[in-house]
C-alpha cells in the first residue's frame, strides 16, 4: 500500500454523524472482552457506545482531540488525546486487526503528538495494560518510559515533547 491510500481525519464524539460511524466500527472492532480490556480497561464487556462516550469523552469533548487512519474510505485506526495544561495524555490507540503490523500505529501516534506539539504540549502520557506488551514495545520505540505502576495494575509512561 502506498501512503497516499491512508488519510487522516479529526472526528468528535459531541457530532452525530460522527458517533454514528464511529459506534458501527467501536462494535466491530470490541467483539473481543480481550481487545476491549486492552484499550479501554475501565469498560466492561459486551461493548456499549454509550458507556465509551460517556467515561471517556462526554466531559471533556472541548479538550479531546480524535483522529481516525483510513484506507480509500474504510476507518482502519483511532487515537485520542486529551490536552491539560502543557499535558497530552493518549488514549485509545487501536488499530483494525487486518492493518496491524505496517506502521500505522506509529503513523497515528506521531500525528496526535504533532497536533499537541502545536498546542504547546510540553509532554505526552499514556496507560496501558500490564499484559498489552505489543502496546508497551511501541511506545518505548517511540520514546516512552515508564514512570509509575498504580494499584490497578496499569502503566504509566511519560515522554517529552
Amino acid at each position: 500500500m502506498s501512503e497516499q491510500e491512508y488519510t487522516l481525519e479529526e472526528i468528535s464524539y459531541s457530532r452525530k454523524e460522527d458517533c454514528r460511524i464511529m459506534e458501527a466500527v467501536l462494535k466491530n472492532w470490541f467483539q473481543s472482552p480481550k481487545t476491549l480490556n486492552f484499550v479501554s480497561p475501565s469498560l466492561s464487556f459486551p461493548f456499549k457506545f454509550k458507556k465509551w462516550v460517556s467515561n471517556s469523552y462526554a466531559d471533556i469533548v472541548n479538550k479531546t482531540t480524535t483522529i481516525i487512519l483510513k484506507e480509500n474510505d474504510w476507518i482502519i485506526g483511532h487515537i485520542s488525546m486529551r490536552v491539560i495544561e502543557d499535558n497530552a495524555h493518549l488514549f485509545h490507540l487501536f488499530i483494525a486487526p487486518s492493518n496491524r503490523k505496517s506502521g500505522l500505529a506509529t503513523k497515528l501516534v506521531n500525528a496526535i503528538e504533532n497536533q499537541g506539539k502545536n498546542s504547546g504540549c510540553k509532554t505526552f502520557s499514556l496507560n496501558i495494560v500490564p499484559k498489552n506488551d505489543i502496546a508497551r514495545k511501541l511506545y518505548e520505540k517511540l520514546g516512552y518510559k515508564e514512570t509509575h505502576r498504580s494499584e490497578s495494575h496499569s502503566i504509566k509512561m511519560e515522554k517529552k515533547a
